[in-house]
């Protein structure tokens, strides 16, 4: 329903919602690309690499996942400590 109306609205009033959709996707790419800057983005992506580890299903004597959770683990625990401690 949707779409068949917007065949049918008129070329100017397509061009001023265009216009505003690429406002608002430029001014999202500039505020994700602050982001990307901040040290919570940092944060949430190792949080993200910890939970895919995590989460993945390992297979029958797929040390590897095992090993690799471990070692993210235990990595972000002492990056967690040293900020705490201030090492």
């Amino acid at each position: 329903m949707v779409g068949e109306r917007w065949q049918v609205l008129p070329a100017e009033s397509r061009e001023i919602c265009e216009r505003q959709a690429n406002s608002a996707k430029e001014k999202y790419y500039a505020e994700l690309a602050e982001y990307k800057k901040t040290p919570q983005y940092d944060t949430y992506q190792k949080y993200l690499e910890e939970f895919k580890l995590k989460h993945a299903a390992p297979t029958k004597g797929n040390l590897t996942v095992l090993v690799l959770q471990y070692i993210l683990t235990f990595d972000n625990r002492c990056r967690r400590q040293a900020l705490e401690t201030g090492d």
